[in-house]
């Protein structure tokens, strides 16, 4: 018989990575009761200057004024924050009334409600919103110019929304051949959905095991994998602001265990397959960062 060829080594690609994090470490400070009012007024500061430069060419007719100076049934331009009151927002004291009342609230599927609605407001005052402005599009800390006029109710008619816009965009190099980065998500590992079979086969796939030569061709190809929201399900009941029970802490750290064991398979990976034989650590820290974050303890939703 016809000895069939030795396999084709391949080599998985590499991609240059700079862990930014540093930025967001909080290093020698402690909470003393501090809030979060001055990156609201920091950010109202500087995207002011950039809508007020869009009114000559937008509203050129148009006064720009504050909260404060608002004249009823006089057009203008109102420059300030969004702020969007939510009825099922949580609060603690809901929370506390769960804890006490003998028939449980009902949880909601999300936090959207009909009844939502926006206020805008800057340094001088705050004003709720009307007209073209659905609540549904826009969420709290948006910085906004908006054109319209104060009515006999006090509220703030909007007839146009005027946005700062993307700031300039870094240019960042091409390149000459493909590169892929994993996104994963929704993995509920822990929960009556969750099916091993299918993490272990992404797993397989990832790391080279599945597939002809182009279907490894094209997992030699992936330099990065980021398992990002929902990775692990808790019993709702672990969630109700009690304390879990010794007997029941276990239960609460399996699914992060299990999910663990997973990933490891794909961080800490050295043998490959023959026909990836060139690849001595594959899954090194340098080559693949396995990026993972564990949000499924809370859904927050818009």
């Amino acid at each position: 018989p016809k000895t069939p060829p030795p396999p084709v080594a391949m080599e998985r690609k590499q991609a240059d990575y700079s862990n930014l994090d540093e930025r967001y470490t909080i290093q020698g400070e402690r909470y003393q009761g501090q809030q979060y009012s001055h990156i609201y007024y920091t950010r109202l500061h500087h995207m002011r200057t950039l809508l007020h430069a869009l009114v000559p060419s937008r509203k050129p007719h148009l006064p720009v004024t504050t909260v404060l100076g608002l004249e009823e049934g006089k057009d203008c331009v109102l420059v300030g924050t969004l702020y969007k009151h939510m009825k099922l927002k949580p609060s603690i004291l809901d929370e506390y009334s769960k804890e006490r009342s003998a028939i449980p609230l009902v949880k909601p599927h999300n936090f959207m409600h009909s009844d939502d609605n926006l206020i805008l407001e800057d340094e001088s005052g705050r004003v709720a919103l009307a007209g073209a402005i659905p609540p549904a599009a826009y969420v709290t800390g948006v910085v906004v110019a908006l054109h319209g006029k104060e009515t006999s109710a006090g509220n703030f008619l909007v007839e146009d929304v005027m946005e700062a816009g993307l700031p300039p965009q870094t240019v960042l190099p091409s390149i000459n051949e493909d590169k892929y980065v994993v996104f994963v998500s929704g993995l509920s590992v822990g929960s009556s959905t969750f099916n091993p079979l299918q993490f272990q086969l992404l797993i397989d796939h990832i790391t080279g095991h599945l597939g002809d030569e182009n279907e490894q061709a094209i997992a030699s190809k992936i330099v990065r994998v980021v398992v990002a929201g929902n990775s692990v399900h808790i019993a709702p009941r672990f969630l109700n602001g009690q304390t879990v029970a010794a007997k029941d802490q276990p239960r609460i750290a399996e699914p992060i265990k299990e999910l663990d064991i997973m990933l490891t398979q794909v961080k800490l990976f050295y043998p490959f397959p023959s026909k990836f034989a060139s690849l001595t650590a594959p899954f090194s820290v340098v080559d693949l960062d396995v990026i993972y974050f564990l949000c499924s303890w809370w859904r927050h939703y818009l």
